[in-house]
């Protein structure tokens, strides 16, 4: 742990960690896309909740244990846990400040730098466990159950009956109604998922904006919701998720509009800062 003397926010700013919050954003993303299969969510989203309030001093965060509580909805216990936890993977390091007369003051959450190397010598080793069980399944299989080939027959009554018979789970993709469904998305999930999956992929997609309080699918959001599924599916595929697939594409999207999120709210107040400038 690093002791500091007592100091001003502006000495304090010296020992920011990033230089910018693209620097440090990209060091969270990479940290959950290496320790993500390895760790409790609750590590996961104290680290987010680090990201959050770490923008005053980049990298440096002042919250307590209890604030991260109840900002995350986890208990104090699980908190300290995944503090520890993150510590113990040189993700965080503490720095505790003193008073003038040298007593014990603030204890502030530094985030670091990504280093592979040094994270990598922390991991334990996950072994060789198939976490996904049989190797050999595939998506489809596991998602889509095969529609039974029936004959085809042009009698009302039997379209009917056709109806009744295949279930919303077996419709393919292009029954996927693009109104409601962005077509990229469509398009990317399609190899993997029928129209009932992907119809219930981008409800997660739409829940996490509304999470983030995003409003507007821009190109940004767009293209991150892509990235997401792509690094859920690689993941799936290389045997390395543990929980479902739904709750991992959940996660790794939430971090990523979580940062999309943070950098608006960070430009408002550039630009709130700009004008008051101006006014002077």
């Amino acid at each position: 742990m690093t002791t500091f003397a007592a100091i001003n926010l502006k000495e304090l700013k010296e020992h920011q960690s990033f230089k910018s919050l693209e620097e440090m954003d990209k060091s969270i993303y990479q940290y959950i896309d290496h320790i993500r299969h390895d760790v409790p969510q609750s590590v996961i989203d104290v680290l987010l909740c680090l990201g959050r309030a770490s923008l005053r001093c980049l990298g440096l965060s002042f919250m307590k244990q209890a604030t991260i509580a109840n900002m995350t909805g986890y208990s104090r216990n699980t908190i300290n846990k995944a503090l520890k936890k993150l510590e113990s993977l040189d993700v965080v390091d503490s720095v505790r400040t003193q008073t003038k007369a040298g007593r014990p003051s603030v204890k502030i959450i530094r985030i670091l730098p990504f280093c592979l190397e040094t994270l990598h010598q922390k991991i334990t080793s996950v072994g060789n466990d198939k976490v996904n069980g049989d190797n050999e399944l595939n998506l489809m299989d596991e998602f889509e159950p095969l529609v039974p080939k029936t004959k085809k027959n042009l009698r009302e009554d039997n379209v009917r009956d056709n109806i009744k018979e295949i279930s919303f789970e077996q419709l393919d993709h292009s029954f996927t109604p693009k109104n409601i469904v962005e077509e990229p998305f469509i398009q990317t999930a399609k190899p993997f998922f029928g129209a009932a999956k992907i119809f219930k992929l981008w409800g997660i997609v739409k829940n996490v904006m509304k999470r983030r309080k995003l409003e507007c699918l821009s190109q940004e959001v767009n293209e991150s919701v892509i990235e997401a599924f792509k690094t859920t599916v690689f993941m799936y595929k290389a045997n390395r998720i543990k929980s479902s697939f739904e709750n991992y594409f959940f996660g790794v999207l939430d971090s990523m509009l979580s940062a999309i999120k943070r950098r608006e709210l960070s430009n408002e107040k550039n630009k709130i800062f700009y004008n008051w400038l101006e006014e002077n």
